[in-house]
């Protein structure tokens, strides 16, 4: 009987690690759904650029290059959204838990902390989602004729490309969290980070608004992957090839940072247990 339930036991045990990891998180995130509220309206710059963009269209006489007031909510209201579910605090938590010795605790685990945290995150965009849904609507009559999404294929496909763009963030942020094994003001690169961001990333303006040359410096980084890209699949403008093109990108980022997360964890962890932490 105990052998059978021994292997009960291993058959089942990464599902339910993965279950109970899930339904622990949901539920505390849950319990701070008014904090989630407001950290979601603090993250409302590509509704302030999207009422910014619209009044210049309409000072221009009707349209900014080719953007119209419709293509201009289509695409701000895609990028809030975007920006809502690839939102990642990982760096400040590893900071946290790194300078304050609390991931000694977490290393007794036969868990990578990795997993925690991204449970965490997976949770607290579902938690988002509700408000998300009123926000679009809401933005969808305020602006009349905008479509979001041309059909259902594209919108599937940018449910696959905007989880691909949080593991490219989650990664990004993780690998900066890592830095605190060595630097004490770790975090103040991840806030380099979304300063450079918030302009790289297509939330101030679409990168088709940006000089040519600086279009093309930005191609080569991973940041028009992480909401440029997802929200060009959403709303229609990018098609076929350009689709497969985007996801093979986002899939090569992730393969990067993933690699580099690897290796400066392990190295991480060795300085750490050098310090007797």
């Amino acid at each position: 009987m105990k052998r059978m339930v021994a292997t009960k036991y291993r058959d089942t045990g990464r599902p339910s690690k993965a279950r109970t990891l899930l339904e622990v998180w949901f539920a505390n995130m849950s319990a701070y759904r008014a904090e989630i509220v407001i950290w979601m309206l603090t993250g409302s710059i590509p509704l302030i650029m999207l009422a910014v963009w619209i009044g210049k269209a309409q000072a221009a006489g009707g349209a900014v290059g080719d953007f119209t007031p419709q293509r201009f909510a289509a695409y701000f209201l895609a990028a809030w959204v975007s920006q809502q579910l690839v939102v990642a605090w990982v760096a400040w938590e590893l900071d946290l838990q790194i300078r304050q010795g609390i991931l000694s605790a977490k290393l007794l685990r036969p868990l990578d902390p990795l997993w925690e945290h991204l449970a965490m995150h997976v949770t607290e965009r579902l938690v988002r989602v509700p408000l998300a849904i009123i926000v679009i609507v809401v933005g969808l009559f305020i602006v009349p004729g905008t479509q979001l999404t041309p059909d259902l294929p594209h919108a599937l496909l940018y449910l696959l490309s905007i989880n691909l763009a949080f593991l490219i963030r989650f990664l990004i942020a993780y690998c900066v969290g890592i830095l605190a094994f060595w630097f004490e003001q770790a975090i103040a690169v991840e806030e380099l980070y979304y300063s450079i961001a918030m302009f790289l990333t297509g939330s101030f303006a679409p990168l088709d608004l940006y000089p040519v040359w600086a279009r093309t410096i930005i191609e080569w980084l991973p940041f028009p992957y992480v909401i440029y890209y997802p929200v060009q699949i959403l709303t229609g403008e990018a098609n076929g090839l350009e689709i497969v093109r985007i996801i093979a990108v986002q899939l090569a980022w992730i393969t990067i940072f993933g690699v580099l997360r690897s290796l400066l964890w392990r190295r991480g962890l060795r300085r750490y247990g050098a310090v007797g932490a």
